[in-house]
């Protein structure tokens, strides 16, 4: 499986997702699809590019301690801090990556 999302810059957006950890997995002429290691993620870079009015990249991790050092990690584009979610089992915080789309590192409690 593979999600398509536009950006703005591809060199950003490059820098950023593999700061995250993920690997590239094909790059083309405005676009590049990195591997998760669960799905792949494409980015087609655009001049006519806008923001979706809301969409969640989210990412499983194992631990809380790694969400907690992701949030240290990338404090510049965080836009929540790490929580317990009152409706559900799940420890998370959000942020935006260069293109403003919201992307989000959890991990389930129960």
């Amino acid at each position: 499986m593979i999600n398509f999302y536009q950006c703005r810059n591809l060199d950003e957006t490059k820098e950023f997702y593999l700061k995250l950890g993920l690997t590239i997995s094909r790059i083309e002429p405005q676009c590049i699809i990195f591997d998760s290691g669960y799905g792949e993620i494409g980015f087609l870079e655009t001049v006519s590019y806008s923001p979706l009015p809301y969409s969640c990249i989210s990412f499983v991790k194992e631990t809380k301690g790694e969400v907690d050092k992701l949030h240290q990690d990338f404090l510049d584009f965080a836009i929540s801090s790490p929580k317990q979610h009152e409706k559900y089992p799940v420890y998370s915080f959000f942020m935006k990556d260069p293109n403003h789309l919201t992307v989000e590192f959890q991990v389930f409690t129960q």
